[in-house]
C-alpha cells in the first residue's frame, strides 16, 4: 500500500511540474515573440498585466471609469504577429457586449485590456495580447473558415471605442459606416434610426397602411457581412404581423412599389439570435443583427 501511494504522489508530483514547465514555456514564447515583434516594428508599448503590452492611440475622454455593468461598443483591427491572418474591417469587426461579461468568441485579454487601460469611452488602444490571454494552444477557427488562428499565436489589435451607451446608437455608426463604404446615395433616416430608399413607389392606387394586407417579394441580407441569407416570395399577410422596419418601411409605398430598408437591430430582430428557416434551431440571424432588405409590394389589400 505504501509503495502504491508513493508511486501515485509520484505521479502527481511530475504532472504538476510538467504543467508548470509547460506553462512556463509558453509564457516565456509569448514574451519572447511579443518583444521581438515590438522591436521589428519600431513599436512604443507599454508592458501591463498578464503579458499585455499597450499603446493609447487616443485617450478615452468620455464618462466614468468603465465599470463592469457598462455596456461598451467597439470596432477592432486585428492580425498575427506572423501577418499570416490580417482582418481590418472595421464594419464587420464590431462587438456590442457588458465590460464584465467575457466573450465566447473574443479573448479574454482583449476586454480586459480595453477596461484596464483604455478606461472610458471614445478612445482608441493598440493592444498585443499573448496567446495565454487570446485563443491559447488551441487557437481558433470560425464555422465558416474565414477566420483561422493558429494556436500559441500572439494578437496585434487596434480598437475603436465608440462613445455610445445604446444599440440604436451604435447600429446608426454602422449603417452609417456601411452606407460610406459601399458608396450608397438616396437613403433617408426616418425618427425611428430606420434608413430607407424609395427605389419605385408604386404606380399602383392601394397605398399601404399599418392596417393592409401586403404580398411581397424580398431578398435579405445581413448588412454587415453583405451575406444573403434569404430570397423568397410571401403571400398576403397583415403588414402588422411582420418585423417593425417593415411595418414602418412598406408604408411609404403603393402597390407596386421597391424599397430598400437598412434596419436597426431593434426594429429587426432584437438582441435574440433569429432563424428564418423551417428549422427553427439554425439561427442565421445573430443577435443585435442590422438588416438589409429589398422589399417589393406586389399587392396591397385595404
Amino acid at each position: 500500500m505504501k509503495q502504491f501511494a508513493f508511486a501515485f504522489l509520484s505521479v502527481l508530483v511530475l504532472a504538476m511540474f510538467s504543467c508548470k514547465k509547460d506553462y512556463e514555456n509558453i509564457v516565456s514564447f509569448d514574451t519572447q515573440s511579443i518583444q521581438n515583434y515590438i522591436s521589428a516594428n519600431n513599436l512604443t508599448m507599454s508592458q501591463g498585466d498578464s503579458g499585455i503590452y499597450y499603446q493609447i492611440i487616443k485617450p478615452g475622454t468620455t464618462g466614468n471609469s468603465l465599470t463592469d455593468t457598462d455596456q461598451i461598443f467597439y470596432a477592432f483591427t486585428v492580425k498575427t504577429l506572423d501577418g499570416k491572418f490580417v482582418s481590418t474591417d472595421t464594419v464587420l469587426n464590431r462587438v456590442s457586449n457588458y465590460v464584465g461579461v467575457t466573450s465566447t468568441t473574443l479573448p479574454y485579454g482583449l476586454q480586459f485590456g480595453i477596461k484596464k487601460y483604455l478606461q472610458k469611452r471614445n478612445g482608441v488602444i493598440r493592444l498585443i495580447i499573448p496567446s495565454k490571454q487570446a485563443y491559447g494552444v488551441n487557437g481558433y477557427k470560425s464555422s465558416d473558415a474565414v477566420i483561422n488562428i493558429p494556436g500559441n499565436e500572439s494578437l496585434d489589435y487596434t480598437v475603436y471605442l465608440y462613445n455610445v451607451k445604446n444599440q440604436l446608437a451604435y447600429d446608426t455608426i454602422q449603417i452609417r459606416n456601411y452606407i460610406k463604404k459601399n458608396n450608397l446615395t438616396g437613403f433617408a433616416k426616418s425618427p425611428s434610426g430606420l434608413y430607407y430608399k424609395i427605389v419605385d413607389p408604386g404606380s399602383g392606387v392601394d397605398a399601404v397602411y399599418s392596417t393592409s394586407t401586403v404580398t411581397i417579394t424580398y431578398t435579405k441580407r445581413l448588412l454587415l457581412s453583405g451575406t444573403v441569407i434569404e430570397s423568397k416570395s410571401l403571400d398576403a399577410a397583415a403588414l402588422s404581423t411582420y418585423i417593425s422596419g417593415w411595418q414602418e418601411g412598406l408604408q411609404y409605398l403603393n402597390s407596386g412599389g421597391k424599397i430598400r430598408l437598412l434596419i436597426p437591430s431593434g426594429l429587426a430582430y432584437g438582441s435574440a439570435a433569429a432563424s428564418t428557416t423551417p428549422d427553427t434551431r439554425n439561427y442565421n440571424v445573430p443577435p443585435n443583427s442590422i438588416m438589409d432588405f429589398d422589399v417589393n409590394v406586389t399587392a396591397v389589400t385595404n
